[in-house]
């Protein structure tokens, strides 16, 4: 999706803080996937949902969805669309991490 790839950039920066994983549905194989990762210089968890079931599980309608847990794994934001590295910073420091 091309709004997920302005945002690579934002996660990979915000990973380097934060317990980052992301989900890449219907995006490939597990080696296309690791070989895009490696392409770009990308270095935060990605699992492979190729048949779409964790997005249909999460109830994802919209690419890209951000869900933000806290440390208890309660969910303490959602959006969909894109979000620059200082938006995600900030609702990640006020999720009472």
């Amino acid at each position: 999706c091309p709004v997920c790839k302005l945002e690579e950039a934002s996660i990979e920066k915000i990973s380097k803080d934060f317990q980052v994983i992301t989900i890449a549905t219907q995006s490939g194989s597990n080696q296309e996937i690791k070989e895009y990762l490696k392409k770009n210089n990308l270095t935060f968890r990605v699992i492979n949902d190729e048949d779409g079931s964790l997005g249909q599980r999460f109830n994802i309608k919209a690419y890209p969805t951000t869900f933000i847990y806290d440390k208890n794994l309660n969910l303490k934001f959602s959006e969909v669309g894109y979000s620059s590295y200082i938006g995600l910073y900030l609702r990640m420091k006020f999720s009472n991490f």
